[in-house]
């Protein structure tokens, strides 16, 4: 498969991803019946899984070495604080701690989607 579909794949997979996320999020935040949707968890884990198998397709079709890559450093360490702060997120009772972290998870999208535009590293 060629980078530029293997992109265009991750990108799709970026944008369920995220419209997955804030369907979940919300749906706790109101305590609406759709968050404990079975068919939505699993495509939500089943899309970030093809969201992550493409990003590592991305890297080895790129031909991108990540420790000459800061800037794909910097996106690796978000997207992993993301997936822990979505967990947080799921998992706390506190309905005040669930919307800040919401706001934080939405800071970390717009800079990983920064640093895959620009692939400029922001620290390193």
């Amino acid at each position: 498969m060629s980078y530029i579909a293997i992109k265009h794949a991750h990108v799709l997979f970026v944008v369920l991803s995220i419209a997955l996320f804030y369907t979940r999020s919300v749906s706790r935040v109101f305590n609406l019946q759709f968050a404990k949707n079975k068919v939505l968890f699993i495509s939500s884990h089943a899309i970030d899984t093809f969201l992550l198998v493409s990003a590592v397709a991305l890297i080895i079709s790129g031909g991108y070495s990540v420790s000459e890559q800061p800037w794909l450093i910097e996106k690796i360490v978000l997207v992993l604080a993301y997936i822990g702060a979505g967990v947080y997120a799921a998992k706390t009772s506190s309905q005040l701690n669930r919307i800040v972290t919401i706001g934080l998870i939405t800071a970390m999208l717009a800079f990983i989607g920064k640093l895959a535009v620009s692939k400029a590293a922001f620290v390193l």
